[in-house]
């Protein structure tokens, strides 16, 4: 797909985009398209088994023509970058008509801001405000926009029948606590509508009070490289708060920063940093139940640059010995990212949400470097996790990824993992980097063998599937280090069905004979036939009309 087949995003809806986390657009297809998906979902969810799930496009081929869609590929391209890869996970939500009746009587005095509001028998939508984990291997929390959710809405969805909710501005939080009711977004959604929300962006399922099923189908987008420039229709360089934005909070620090990365600058180009305040006082501000104020003291920080390192530093090792990077229980609010301590951080197999000191020193960047290659070797796993994690955004072209990748020899997965989602940052490695990797999606780890994100998958599974994710990114690079085909091909081996796509994905990207007659050969077995479902579709309707 070329240029011409995109329409890109303008810099105000960008400008949007930055502040409240999501924009929303209209997918330009027809209205039979929609009609069409409707009914094949209609169809698919009431009458197969399984139900499609992530397989849903060669369920319904038609959804690569949404895909596909100028203005979706153009908003997606706009955001990720021409580079962006298609997640293997993609996924139906309906919401079932409400049919109890005091449910009913509730609904009718629905409020937008309620958390977990009972949903119809049947509903896959959740109607509980969370932040998403990345199906099925929880990764790094990231200010930086590197991956997004596509929320499409095939056919008219009013206020009554539970378009998803938003909060906007909610995508620069560590978790949900301390939300308030005024940056709710909720609103009637046309046919053929697209939200593209950042994926760490607060939103949830709302009750259906009609008498049809609402679907909502979701895909996942993720950046392969980092911004060297603006892949919108950039005119203007300078930040420019849009007016009417959905985001309660003003901080022109914070958005001017990410604005710049986005556009391939030094984030500090523009921001000018206070000097009325000490570093060491502002640091205190990460522990306001304000997320406004929280965040103004983050970016004040960053402004700062590197008279800033010294209490950044010395915060994030005041976070060392308290077992952090161990991850809890299913059963446990902080598994899921929804605990109700507002400063709850840690790993956990859905999640890791870094220290705000590490946020900041990654923002921070080249002065940041040295601090952080030291910390690379302390004794807390956490602390290096946080090291790692900030170099993976202070270091984009990838100077120090061997520092980095030496982290992928320890026995401790949560290291391991938070390690690769670093490396995914960095545009470049050398050979050593991929022999590790290589080595993560071919041998057993003592341990690696227990659940970890739902029964079907376990800790090797997640380090496997982030892994094939790094060497992707790589084989999208111009010149891709020594080792990336053949690691690439070792991972189409893996069970999981998730890795082997990210591999033919990384396989496609090379595009060498052998790489793409391995991942054909791949598909040849794998593939999916969508005409069964119209003799099947065929047979059930004529049985009915008997």
């Amino acid at each position: 797909m070329n240029d011409r087949d995109s329409v890109r995003l303008g810099d105000e809806q960008v400008q949007r985009y930055i502040a409240d986390g999501f924009v929303v657009l209209d997918a330009g297809l027809p209205a039979d398209f929609h009609a069409q998906v409707v009914d094949e979902l209609h169809f698919a969810m009431r009458h197969e088994t399984p139900l499609p799930g992530d397989n849903l496009l060669p369920r319904i081929p038609a959804m690569e023509r949404l895909l596909s869609a100028p203005a979706v590929r153009g908003g997606m391209e706009s955001l990720l970058g021409p580079e962006f890869a298609w997640a293997p996970h993609r996924f139906p939500h309906n919401s079932e008509p409400l049919a109890n009746a005091k449910a009913l009587a509730d609904a009718e005095a629905f409020d937008p801001f309620a958390n977990q509001p009972a949903m119809g028998r049947g509903s896959i939508s959740g109607s509980g405000w969370h932040q998403d984990g990345h199906s099925r291997a929880g990764r790094s929390r990231w200010h930086t926009f590197r991956a997004a959710n596509l929320f499409y809405f095939p056919q008219e969805t009013p206020l009554e029948m539970g378009p998803t909710r938003l909060l906007a501005g909610s995508h620069l939080y560590a978790n949900l606590a301390g939300v308030v009711r005024e940056q709710v977004f909720m609103r009637h959604m046309p046919a053929g509508s697209v939200v593209i929300a950042d994926f760490d962006l607060g939103h949830a399922g709302a009750p259906n009070r009609t008498a049809m099923t609402r679907y909502m189908l979701k895909f996942v987008g993720l950046r392969q490289g980092n911004p060297a420039e603006a892949a919108w229709d950039h005119r203007d360089p300078a930040w420019r708060t849009p007016s009417g934005l959905h985001t309660p909070h003003d901080l022109p620090q914070a958005w001017t920063s990410l604005w710049n990365w986005l556009r391939g600058v030094p984030r500090t180009h523009g921001v000018q940093a206070r000097v009325d305040t000490e570093a060491a006082t502002l640091v205190k501000g990460f522990d306001s139940t304000d997320q406004g104020e929280r965040l103004a003291a983050l970016y004040d920080l960053v402004a700062m640059g590197d008279a800033a390192v010294p209490a950044l530093v010395e915060a994030l090792l005041a976070s060392a010995g308290c077992d952090r990077h161990v991850s809890p229980p299913q059963s446990d609010p902080a598994f899921h990212g929804a605990s109700r301590d507002h400063r709850q951080r840690g790993f956990s197999h859905r999640q890791f949400t870094p220290e705000d000191s590490a946020v900041a020193l990654g923002a921070i960047g080249e002065p940041a470097l040295a601090d952080l290659l030291a910390l690379l070797a302390h004794d807390d796993p956490w602390i290096r996790m946080n090291a790692a994690y900030a170099i993976g955004e202070a270091d984009p072209v990838g100077g120090h990824a061997e520092r980095v990748g030496a982290l992928l020899d320890e026995p401790l997965d949560a290291v391991v993992r938070v390690a690769i989602d670093a490396l995914c940052c960095q545009d470049a490695c050398g050979p050593d980097v991929v022999r590790r990797l290589h080595r993560l999606l071919t041998d057993d780890v003592a341990g690696w063998h227990a659940p970890a994100m739902g029964a079907q998958w376990c800790i090797r599974d997640q380090v496997r599937y982030v892994a094939a994710w790094a060497l992707t990114g790589y084989a999208t690079r111009p010149q891709p280090p020594t080792g990336v085909e053949k690691a690439l091909i070792a991972a189409l081996g893996d069970d999981t069905g998730y890795t082997p796509a990210v591999a033919c994905e990384g396989l496609k990207r090379l595009a060498t004979p052998s790489a793409l007659m391995a991942a054909i050969d791949y598909l040849e077995t794998y593939r999916w036939d969508p005409v069964h479902h119209r003799f099947w579709r065929a047979m059930v309707e004529a049985r009915a009309a008997a």
